[in-house]
This record gives structure tokens, sequence and C-alpha cells, in this order.
């Protein structure tokens, strides 16, 4: 299972998103409502097309939304010591061959 983004309301007028891996689920971060970033990834997106520009339709706020992304991932990476980004598995996996050596 790959790694998924969803949202889901939480408060009026407030969007919670999370990631969901196949070990655990890890709240992001929360970003005023939104109609169309709801529509998009209430249900549930792949990480790679929750990142993927071209999918937005041209909605300025799925586009911002995008952009948070990535950060907010990276700071759960280095939080809870997992790899969910492929840029984070093949830092890692260097920085192994590197100790390995």
């Amino acid at each position: 299972m790959k790694a998924t983004i969803y949202c889901e309301p939480t408060a009026k007028g407030v969007h919670s998103f999370f990631l969901i891996t196949p070990e655990a689920e890890y709240f992001l971060f929360s970003q005023d409502y939104r109609k169309g970033v709801h529509e998009y990834f209430n249900k549930g997106v792949r990480l790679d097309e929750a990142t993927n520009f071209s999918r937005s339709h041209r909605d300025s706020a799925i586009r911002r939304t995008m952009t948070k992304i990535p950060m907010y991932i990276k700071y759960v990476e280095k939080e809870y010591d997992i790899e969910v980004l492929e840029q984070t598995k093949k830092k890692n996996r260097q920085a192994a061959r590197c100790y390995a050596a």
C-alpha cells in the first residue's frame, strides 16, 4: 500500500490533513476550508497524485495545498523516524552505503 493523503473537516471552516502509511496514520496540518480542496482530498489521494500539479485543474487552493504537503511530510519523517518520500529513502540508502564502506 502506498502512502495516502486525505483531509477531513475538523471544525467549522477548518480542514485537517492526514498521512496514512501501512504502519500508521499521522497528522500533517490544518488549514482553512476550501470546497475544491475538500473534493480533491476527502476520499484520499496517493502521495504521488497529492503533489502532482497537473491534477489540480488550475485550482489555486489545491495548488497551495500541494506545495505544503512535502514540507509537512518531511517534518513527520524526522519526528517519527519513518521514510515516506522517495527522496528520503534514496538519501538514507546512500548514507548507509557510506557508513558501510
